[in-house]
């Protein structure tokens, strides 16, 4: 057979092959890419519940929870005001060298970390009745709102003036002349206490608001949260917060309230501190009573 009559393929042929090559490779781009995503996302689960872990044993160990990092160093940022300790900001990046954990997300962005936003004032973030003192450190201790029960020897988070207040439940006159912590180290944390707002019917002021998707209060008294950005996280973000879903832009907007999303393509991640789980840390320590 000679040459000139072996047959090869068409143009036509050719093109159709290449067609249905891309297609096939196509398919598997998707498949690979939604194994990379949720082998991220798995990943990323993994982060926030070491991260939570590491917050909490910080809290056994120090007995206050840190202050954002400002300037990129992993370590938190304060300042000194009227002889307390407060936090720079409200809002930076995690603080990973002090908590022991990782400086990125799964998808290498910085996270995102927000405390209780009184942890920049002086009156509030010593104040053994507000929130905010999970985050002191050091300096003078306020106690104008506790009061001590002589008859029970409990301690209560109140307005004397006001309609509810310890008398209401105390048959001899509440005092607030007796500090509720050990005698030696006043100066250092805990500033908190058991009695510290939320407990009982008391809430506490301008706590961080952790919501589900549908919009429920999943919980109360958080003094700290994390967030990553998720899959988009280098396009949504707290320095750019445009483009994403109602949930992300509720996370990245500046304000105290945020959403703990548990489906979606793009979704973040969110974990928390409360106040409770904060008393639950060093309870055993010997550091209340």
């Amino acid at each position: 057979m000679s040459i000139m009559n072996q047959k090869g393929f068409s143009i036509i042929e050719i093109t159709i092959g290449l067609l249905i090559l891309t297609l096939v490779l196509a398919g598997f781009n998707g498949i690979f890419g939604l194994v990379f995503d949720t082998d991220h996302k798995m990943e990323e689960q993994k982060n926030m519940a070491r991260i939570h872990d590491s917050m909490r044993t910080y809290l056994s160990v120090n007995a206050y929870v840190p202050c954002p990092d400002t300037d990129g160093d992993g370590l938190e940022n304060r300042s000194v005001s009227s002889g307390v300790e407060v936090c720079v900001d409200r809002e930076g990046t995690l603080p990973f060298n002090d908590l022991g954990v990782p400086e990125k997300d799964a998808w290498g962005n910085p996270y995102y970390y927000r405390v209780h936003q009184r942890a920049e004032s002086s009156t509030y973030v010593n104040d053994s009745c507000e929130p905010a003192s999970v985050l002191g450190k050091a300096g003078t201790r306020s106690q104008a709102d506790m009061w001590l029960c002589p008859d029970t020897n409990i301690y209560y988070c109140a307005d004397i003036t006001a309609s509810s207040n310890c008398n209401d439940v105390c048959s001899s006159t509440c005092t607030n002349t007796t500090d509720p912590r050990p005698t030696t180290n006043v100066t250092l944390p805990p500033f908190f206490h058991l009695a510290t707002p939320p407990f009982g019917g008391v809430s506490g002021s301008l706590n961080i608001i952790v919501n589900d998707e549908n919009g429920n209060q999943k919980s109360e008294g958080v003094v700290a949260t994390v967030v990553s950005w998720g899959a988009n996280g280098k396009e949504v973000n707290r320095d750019n917060c445009t483009g994403g879903t109602s949930d992300e832009m509720e996370n990245c907007d500046d304000d105290r309230v945020f959403v703990d999303t548990q489906t979606g393509e793009n979704r973040d991640f969110v974990t928390w501190v409360t106040v409770n789980q904060a008393k639950v840390a060093i309870i055993g320590t010997g550091e209340f009573r």
